[in-house]
């Protein structure tokens, strides 16, 4: 166990350093959230696309809210979202205990090509049982990530929450998605100047497009979000909707100026959306005090990040027959996984039009023709 896995700080922070099969991942003891990720480790040169926030090392008082003392890469919300009154009773701190309490170590074992590491919490809030399972394969630059929820009954949102850089100026990112059945903003007020934050997107509109998703100003009433930085001084939230299909829903960041593209792999079946949020200095309160730079590519099932209420009861997605919540029984354990990886490009690599699974490879391709490619086991996916 010592050789691909080992207790350490980074940041300040206690979690353990995952090491194996040429990634090296570290996930917070706390929250479960894992940021540094290195991929290629066996080459000359590594890649490393998530984001952490820039208090980490600071280490302020955030005991008002667990989730932002570690806030950094990828980690798994339950109840998806903020959570600001009780439901049946429950009352939950935002994306849940999953993204706030203390994870315990069960496993990390090699098995012939792959690497195998397992966590596990007992939530004391309306409790349940949550394995996180991490698999990293020989040849293969992603993460294979599954939760295994049982215990609970009755109906809950939950998502994945990955945090990848925002780029700096003069330096662009494409990103798209595999086609998409239902674009929306986020309903309400998402950013409220009361609270020293400001939203560019105009609420609850729809959109069919990720190059006219429509904004609150006459000046630019719809505004391209497939090409960042996204707009400076302003945080926003939208949505995507996928129908499932015979191959994986996908969402590619493209970073020509840094070489590789990052991807995430979902079954709609069980991630029904993709939720973007671009945070472009746009909060200007504590911690974040305008110097926040990172978007959210949040893959989930839920009523944005809206929290349990407004996901488990009706909503103008649900009446149009979308899932935002899932329905757990004490009777069986529920399985969501995930894939999130990484492929080199070259520099003058465009946007992702297109993607092709096939000979255990997904293919991208942009609009010029060229391509990039990654090993990926979609069979992890259900498919």
């Amino acid at each position: 166990m010592a050789e691909i896995i080992e207790k350490g700080i980074n940041h300040s922070t206690p979690g353990w350093y995952l090491n194996a099969k040429g990634i090296k991942l570290f996930l917070t003891e706390d929250a479960g959230m894992h940021a540094p990720v290195e991929f290629f480790t066996d080459t000359e040169k590594s890649v490393s696309p998530y984001a952490l926030t820039p208090w980490q090392d600071e280490r302020p008082d955030l005991s008002f809210c667990p989730l932002l003392q570690n806030l950094r890469g990828d980690f798994f919300c339950m109840p998806f979202g903020g959570n600001p009154e009780p439901v049946a009773g429950f009352q939950y701190p935002p994306h849940g205990e999953t993204a706030a309490n203390a994870w315990k170590l069960d496993k990390a074992v090699e098995e012939g090509d792959k690497a195998v590491f397992e966590f596990s919490m007992d939530t004391t809030i309306n409790p349940f049982h949550i394995v996180k399972h991490f698999e990293m394969r020989s040849n293969h630059s992603a993460l294979y990530i599954k939760h295994t929820v049982s215990g609970l009954e009755g109906r809950m949102p939950y998502g994945h929450h990955s945090i990848i850089h925002m780029p700096e100026e003069g330096e662009k990112m494409y990103l798209s998605t595999s086609k998409f059945d239902a674009g929306m903003t986020c309903p309400g007020v998402f950013s409220d100047p009361k609270n020293l934050e400001h939203q560019y997107l105009a609420s609850g509109e729809r959109f069919d497009s990720l190059e006219k998703v429509p904004t609150a100003f006459k000046a630019d009433p719809v505004h391209d979000y497939t090409t960042y930085p996204s707009p400076i001084g302003y945080a926003d939230l939208f949505s995507m909707l996928s129908k499932p299909g015979k191959t994986p829903a996908w969402t590619v960041c493209v970073y020509p100026e840094r070489g590789y593209l990052f991807f995430m792999l979902r079954n709609p079946e069980t991630l029904p959306a993709t939720t973007i949020w671009t945070s472009n200095s746009g909060r200007y309160g504590f911690p974040w005090n305008g110097n926040t730079r990172c978007i959210g590519v949040e893959d989930n099932c839920s009523f944005f990040a809206n929290g349990i209420k407004d996901s488990t009861e009706e909503n103008c997605l649900s009446k149009e027959g979308w899932t935002t919540c899932g329905t757990f029984t004490k009777a069986a354990p529920s399985e969501i996984c995930h894939i999130q990886g990484v492929a080199r490009i070259s520099g003058d690599f465009g946007r992702v039009v297109s993607s092709d699974f096939a000979d255990g490879k997904v293919i991208f391709k942009d609009a010029s023709g060229k391509t990039a490619e990654a090993n990926v086991d979609i069979s992890f996916l259900g498919y």
